[in-house]
């Protein structure tokens, strides 16, 4: 991933959580294993297949959780630490 492709990520995931209205993502069992989808992650719409996690959102404005959404492993931690692991941050940064 280069830094024009994360600033598109990160547009991305920002558009999702205004769209749902959510101000977090969580594992809704963290002890489940992930499942592998073909279809693009709920939360940043990249079209690659790959590992998925049920999460759910929080809504602060109707005061609910929501969800379940299909999500991949990059947006979970994104959505947890605000950056993707700590790898593809060097690899962004060489590019």
């Amino acid at each position: 991933m280069n830094k024009k492709e994360y600033a598109q990520y990160e547009k991305d995931v920002e558009n999702f959580f205004k769209k749902e209205g959510i101000v977090n993502l969580s594992q809704i069992d963290s002890e489940a294993d992930s499942h592998f989808r073909k279809s693009p992650c709920d939360c940043c719409g990249r079209p690659l297949g790959g590992d998925r996690h049920d999460c759910n959102g929080y809504n602060d404005e109707l005061k609910e959780i929501q969800g379940p959404y299909s999500v991949c492993e990059d947006c979970i931690g994104y959505s947890e630490y605000g950056q993707l692991d700590d790898m593809t941050m060097l690899e962004i940064e060489d590019s």
